[in-house]
Parts: structure tokens; sequence; C-alpha cells
């Protein structure tokens, strides 16, 4: 079916479905119900520069409920945001690494190293963490609770003047004070994951009310056990929270202080294989629930810099975060206010996981330079741990040619010779940062003024470890294989250590370390324009000044270790007897200046109905990692990357009616300056990025956003996205010979954006049979969405659903017993993929063709899935 057919049927079913709300919500009398109508009354925060009701705000927001959020068992905090229109969120890989974008405002949005680029997380008004730098950003370090009040999302629009280089949108975790939520409560929760395979153990406890004089305190938090979706044999997340605040209100004015502790381990899912590109399935001897993360196997190795580390799966990624902040608020004058929000923090995490775990052939030359035995003439001979059993053996004449001559390694139907690549990442990631923004606000005569500015600094570094490479069998929960090497003259070398580890202290993964200053100051100011009674008209501006002073430790030459024979002293010992070295550190300094602006037209058609129109231009400056990787001398001077530029247009007609909400938001989208980058191997093994490819990416669509009690028992949500974006001007790098000397650019044809759905819906109907009982049923449908820009193959669409029941009791229903059941019929929806062809083609999704599918549609291909189904009991006190 064509876009446009889909686009005409999709909103037909969406007219008829809003029609039959609105007949029996219409035929209700006028008394304002407790569901959709006093949903609409909220006041939000987010994406304004004073307080206003969804219904007079001319933007695209949304408000997640404390009671739509109290029925959800999410998987992390970008699970929440599911319930915004406009929005994709991939958290099928656990409670971080997830990926977070709206409105096609996104580019290489599979990997989950960057899936905050465009959008801002917040909580109470300010960023998590200000910076992003690959794999370090703000869902390491937040978490949902019961200190949770609600949530706020905003999709572009004013985003660009009210948020910190976020033009992509707002997400804002709102926070209980003990003004709002007087009263104790505490909630315990099991789970049974991965199709009610494996325990999930979790309490939260919260307290607050008014110690006196106006002076009132909130604390919270949580501790939580689980052994994940798949499990890898040990725990995936295991830690915790607790977070406080103090209000003291004064009369004309506030001031708030806020405190948060976490300490957290937490893993994330790897690729699973599957087959055949036009209907993937997992392949035989893995299923949804299986693992491919390595064991928990602890060993220490000497990096790049002398000192020693340790690594041991088992313990994950270890987030801690400290952070305090203080709003204040003040009345000056009747209709003149200030507000100052302000936060220190300080992020940390430390990496001792598993990752870039795909297969590959054991006869594999890139597999020989990850090990460390490429040129080595002989035999090379993986056993299973601990024992003398021979898996395989692959013997080379010179080095650098690799045959098979014994192979008893398992289900070999997926792949002929394969095995699993493990990569031992142990990385230390550290970031201190300090915020301040402070707003003006004055209502003066048909005008209401804004105006204020911002700043936040942070310093930030990352040390690489190398803590080596394993290679295992390519089966669930996986053992790391011993591999020795045996020389022509019968010289056995050890190319693994006792924990079955290889090429510690370089190889091709250590990377390099990185410290430098992010420094950000923005001016705005925004004027809202009374007309008329029903006319109004806003305008906002803000002027972005971004600065990065960065330090790259780059690595120099690979040197022998105590005469080669490394830490241990012993030449046989092949794991450890050469590491790379630093070579002399480089800076790098770019500066970013620029305008955004948003502009609007409101008109109040009847005191039921309201539409407006707005245009919005903004620019994304290159975040902290991508500064970082101009690290070269050459580079350096050289590489000036421009900020990407987004530009909007959107139409929202809001209406509201007794009992029914519904909200529309036609809208276009422009990306443009979107870099592409590759990654390939020279004659001498080493990893060499080719020229970046610029394009754009353009989206047209609309978003639904409704809520309807149909009589006095039943309420229906609904988000519904329908877009259609377009990827144009892109290339595509084709590595030819090892070396860049005759690498070849390709353009890439006009066509669908890669992992952009064309529809994505989300609904749910809760239904009251009685006071103190409530069910609920959540659809969600993501739609089919383009591989890779070259559209070589689309991710199928698929369904889910979601079931709970609640049941309330005791004096003044302080009782609530909950039961969930996420993904009830248990179905298989891709979320990421990895193509196959070896370590580095697995890396090179864009690389893909359409003409390599066709000539091989069943061939082998990694994914990452929907989580599977999962069974949840939720008990909860209130005092």
């Amino acid at each position: 079916m064509k876009f446009a057919d889909t686009i005409r049927t999709s909103a037909s079913l969406a007219a008829l479905a809003v029609a039959a709300l609105a007949a029996p919500a219409l035929a209700q009398d006028s008394a304002q119900a407790d569901g959709a109508a006093a949903a609409d009354n909220q006041i939000v925060v987010t994406g304004v520069f004073s307080a206003k009701s969804i219904e007079n705000a001319p933007i695209s927001i949304s408000a997640v409920t404390a009671e739509e959020l109290s029925q959800q068992i999410a998987n992390s905090s970008a699970d929440l945001i599911r319930n915004v229109p406009g929005v994709f969120v991939n958290s099928s890989l656990g409670e971080i690494r997830n990926v977070v974008f709206s409105r096609g405002v996104s580019a290489n949005s599979l990997d989950g190293d960057g899936g905050y680029y465009y959008v801002s997380m917040q909580e109470d008004g300010l960023p998590v963490e200000p910076i992003t730098s690959g794999n370090f950003g703000p869902d390491y370090f937040s978490r949902p609770d019961i200190m949770l009040d609600r949530l706020e999302g905003l999709r572009g629009g004013t985003a660009t003047v009210t948020g910190n280089n976020a033009p992509g949108g707002i997400f804002n975790y709102i926070s209980r004070t003990g003004k709002s939520h007087p009263g104790f409560e505490v909630q315990g929760k099991l789970g049974l994951e991965g199709d009610g395979k494996n325990p999930y153990y979790r309490v939260d406890a919260y307290a607050g009310g008014e110690v006196g004089n106006g002076l009132y305190y909130a604390i919270g938090g949580f501790y939580r056990k689980s052994d994940g979706s798949r499990d890898p044999g040990y725990a995936l997340n295991k830690g915790g929270q607790i977070r406080a605040n103090l209000l003291w209100d004064y009369g004309n004015g506030s001031v708030r202080f806020d405190a948060k502790y976490l300490n957290d381990h937490n893993g994330w899912f790897e690729f699973t294989p599957a087959f055949n590109y036009d209907d993937p399935k997992i392949a035989a001897g893995f299923d949804n629930t299986s693992s491919v993360l390595p064991p928990a196997n602890a060993h220490s190795f000497t990096n790049p810099d002398g000192s020693t580390g340790s690594w041991d799966a088992s313990d994950l990624v270890h987030a801690r975060t400290l952070s305090f902040g203080m709003t204040w608020d003040h009345e000056l004058a009747d209709g003149i206010k200030v507000q100052n929000r302000a936060r220190y923090s300080e992020n940390k995490t430390d990496w001792s996981t598993g990752g870039l775990i795909f297969p590959l052939g054991v006869d594999d030359f890139f597999l020989s330079i990850l090990t460390g035995t490429l040129g080595l003439p002989g035999t090379t001979t993986y056993k299973v741990r601990g024992t003398d059993q021979v898996a395989a053996e692959v013997f080379s004449f010179s080095g650098f040619d690799h045959s098979v001559v014994t192979n008893n390694l398992p289900n070999q139907h997926i792949l002929e010779n394969g095995v699993l690549s493990q990569a031992a990442l142990s990385t230390k990631y550290r970031s201190r940062s300090f915020q301040d923004q402070f707003t003006l606000s004055a209502s003066l005569g048909d005008h209401s003024l804004a105006a204020g500015a911002s700043f936040a600094h942070s310093r930030y570094s990352q040390a690489n470890g190398a803590a080596g490479i394993g290679v295992s069998a390519l089966t669930p929960t996986p053992q790391v294989y011993d591999i020795t090497h045996t020389l022509p003259d019968g010289t056995v070398l050890q190319v693994t250590d006792p924990a079955g580890f290889a090429a510690q202290g370089g190889g091709l993964l250590d990377g390099d370390g990185v410290r430098g200053t992010q420094r950000q100051i923005s001016v705005f100011a925004g004027d809202e324009w009374q007309v008329t009674d029903r006319l109004s008209v806003d305008g906002g501006i803000r002027y972005e000044d971004i600065r990065y002073d960065i330090t790259n430790l780059t690595l120099g030459a690979a040197v022998a270790v105590n005469g080669g024979g490394g830490a241990d002293g012993n030449p046989l010992t092949l794991w450890d007897n050469t590491r790379n070295t630093y070579g002399a550190p480089t800076n790098t300094k770019r500066n970013f200046h620029y305008l955004n602006y948003t502009g609007a037209v409101n008109y109040e058609v009847s005191d039921n109905f309201q539409a407006y129109v707005r245009y919005t231009r903004g620019k994304k400056a290159p975040d902290f990692r991508g500064i970082a990787d101009i690290d070269t001398p050459s580079e350096i001077s050289t590489q000036f990357p421009e900020p990407q530029v987004i530009t909007q247009v959107e139409v929202g007609l809001k209406y509201r009616q007794d009992n029914l909400r519904v909200a529309l938001f036609p809208f276009y989208s422009k990306l443009s300056n979107v870099g592409s980058t590759q990654t390939f191997t020279d004659e001498n093994g080493k990893f060499y990025t080719p020229p970046t490819v610029y394009g754009q990416i353009e989206t047209y669509g609309v978003e639904i956003d409704a809520d309807a009690d149909i009589g006095s028992m039943l309420n229906l949500r609904t988000a519904i996205t329908l877009q259609n974006p377009k990827a144009s001007k892109f290339g595509l790098w084709i590595a030819n010979d090892p070396g860049s000397a005759d690498d070849e650019l390709q353009s890439t044809p006009k066509g669908d954006a890669d992992n952009n759905p064309k529809i994505l819906t989300r609904t749910t109907a809760t239904l009251t049979p009685v006071d103190s009982l409530s069910l609920f049923l959540t659809h969600s449908y993501t739609g089919k969405r383009a591989a890779n820009r070259a559209n070589a193959w689309y991710l199928p669409g698929f369904h889910t659903f979601d079931f709970g029941a609640a049941y309330e009791f005791g004096p003044d229903k302080r009782f609530k017993l909950q039961a969930n059941v996420n993904n009830v019929f248990n179905q298989f929806g891709i979320m990421s993929w990895a193509r196959s062809g070896g370590f580095l083609a697995s890396l090179d999704r864009q690389g893909l063709t359409k003409e390599a599918v066709a000539a091989d549609p069943n061939q082998l291909l990694s994914i990452v899935a929907v989580q599977p189904r999962s069974f949840w009991l939720t008990g909860t006190v209130k005092f």
C-alpha cells in the first residue's frame, strides 16, 4: 500500500474513532468529569516561558498523568515517553542505552550510543546530564520511581528556544513535593520477565508533608534487583536511588532544594542471530529470551597508560549520580515574577560488560587481528573452557591465511565455522556539571513578556581500558573459549588468559583517552501579544553560544611489555605481551554561535476550539563526541563541522467539549546538514574513517492526541502518529582493497528515512466497573520502517498488547493491588539490527544494498527484538 493510501485509510479510521468517541461524550452533562476534561486543565511548565494550561498553550505538548504512569510497567524512563504522539522510542535494550526522537529529527538512530542526540531529558526543568558523548548521556542517570508525579513531553516547536541544544523535543520528569503529595507510601513489586522465567524484585518508598510554617519535605526512592528479560546468568539490574526535596513557601514566592543519589548496575541486551530479510525469524537454537552476553568471569589487565584494571561482566555498567539543586520563584509585583533554577551534578559510569557481540567465522581474517595472532604461522586451537575438549582448530601457513581443520563448534546451521566475538568493554566516564537558568516574566497590558539566560559548564573525561577480546560458542549464555596457538616448531603460545580473554592492553578496541570542557551560554526572550480576546501572537528567540576545549590522548605505537614477556614476564602468555601506548596529546577547540527562533499565531475559534500555526527554525551543534573525534593534527586543522539545521511548521487544532479532548498537529519537519560516517580498516588492520557525507531528512505528518470518557465507566486515550519521512543527498563509501586509495563514493537515491515508522499508535482503554476496580488494556503499533538509507529492506511492523487490573480497598483506599501482563501475546518485533559478513560489516548498516539482499534474502543478520512477555504484581500501601 502506498503511503498516501495508508494516510487516507488511517485518517479515516481515526476520524471514525473520534466520531465514535464524541457522540456519547457530547451527550454527557456539561459538568466537568474527572477524566478527559480534568486532564485538559493541567498546567504545563515545559516549552513555555510561563505556566499555561494545555488547551491554551500554542505548542505540541502532552502530559502523562500520575494515573497513566501508575498503570504502566515501564522498561525505562524512556519507555514512559511512548505515551506522547510523534515520538519514537526504542527501549528494547533495557533500562539504559535507549533511543528517543520525534518528527523525523533523527540520524544514526539505530545506535544506542547516541539515543538522546536531539532531545533533552530533564528532571524538574533542567537536563539530567548536559553532555552527550557516545555511550554517555541522560538515561544512565535517570530512573522512574515513586517520586515521579508526571511527565511533560514537548515535540519540536518551542524546544528550540526553551531548551539547551535540543531542537527535537524536551521531556520533563516532574517530581512530587511534600506540598503536592503529603503522606507516606510503600510499594512492592514482583515480576517474572523473559516470558515468566526470570525474577524481578523491587521496593519503593515515599514520605512527604509539612514540617511547619510553610516548610514541606519529600523523600523517596527505590531498590531493585532483576535478571532481565534475557538472563545472562547474573543479575542484569541491581541497585537503586534516593532523592529528596525541601520546599519553603513564604507567600509571594518559594524556595526549593533538591538532592539525588543514584547507585545502580545495569546491562543491556546484545544482538540475537536471525535469518531472512523478507520475513526475519530468530535462528534455531535461540529465542527471544536468549542472552549472548559473556559469563561472569573476572580478570585483571594492563591499560595503555600502564595502570591495572579489572573486568567482570557481572559488574555491568555501574552508574553513580550525586546532584544538588535549588529553584527560587518570587513575585516581585503584580504580574512580575522571577525564577531561577540551578543544579550541580556529578555523574559517573564504570563499564565492565560485553559488547560488539556478532557471529563471525573462526577463520575470519579480522578475528586473528582481534586476538593478536595475525602474522603467526601454525595452528590456533579453541577449547571448551577448563577442559581438553577441542571445539575448533585453524591452520595458517603464512600467518595471514586461515583454514579450518577441525570443527566441533555448535549451531553450524547458523554460520559455517561460526563463533561469537566478545569484546570486554572497560571504560570510565566522568562528568561534573553546573547549570543555572534565570527567567524574568511580566504581564504588561496585552503582552506577556519573558526574558532570561542559562549557563551550563561541564568537565568531562573518558578513559578507555583494554580488557581484551574473547571468542565464544555461537549459543545462548555462551562461554568463552580457551585459545592457544602452536608455532611450526611446536612452541605453544597461550593466546587467552585464565579467564578466556586475549589482546589485553592493545588490539583495536581500547580506543583513546579524552578530557575537556563544554560550556553553554544562552540568552532568550519571548512575547505573547493578546491582539484581541480571541487572537494572540507569540514569538521567541534564543542565542546559543557553545564552546568546547578537548584534549585527546590518541593511541601511539604498540610496544613490547617487559621485553616481550608481558606483565607476568612469560613470553609464551601472548595475551599481555604487548600494549598500545598514548601518543602526544592533541587539543581541539571549537565554538558555535547561532540564533534559534519560533513564532505562532493562535486563534480561539470558540470556548472549546483553539487553532494555531507555528514556524520554527533552529540549529543543533555537534555534541561532545562529535568534537572529540577531531583528534589528529590534520583533522584539527581541516575539520570544522557546521551545526545541523532544523526547520519545522506545525498546525495545532485543539478541541475540548465536556468529556472529550482531541488535539491534531499536522507538521512539516526538515533536518539538514546531517553527517554520515563509516569505518573501514587499512592495509595494516587499523581503523580509519572516510570523509563524512552530508544529507537531509524531510518529514510530513500529523499527530493525534485524544482522551475521552464514554459514559461513567470507560475512558479511552490515544496517541497516533502518521508521517512520511524521506532521506536525500546522502552517499555511501564502498571499500575495495584495504586502505583508502581506492574507496569509492556512491550517491544514495532519495528514499524512506531509516528507522522512521510511518505509523505509530498507542491506545489505552480503562474500564472502571466499580469505584474500587479498574481494568486497562493498551495496544501499541509500530509500523514498518526502512532498515537503512538505501532501503535495502524494511523492519516489519508489529503490534503489542499490555493488560492490567488494579483494586483499591481498605479505609480511604489505602491499599492497592495491581496485576500487569506486558506483551500479552508475546509478539515479536525488531527494534534494531546488524548485517552479517564479519565484524566490521556488522557495524556498517548503511553499507547493505538492495542488490545484496535480493541476491540472498535468506542470509544471516543480527537483531534486537522487543522484550518478551512479562508478568507483574504490585502492592501499594498509603498511610
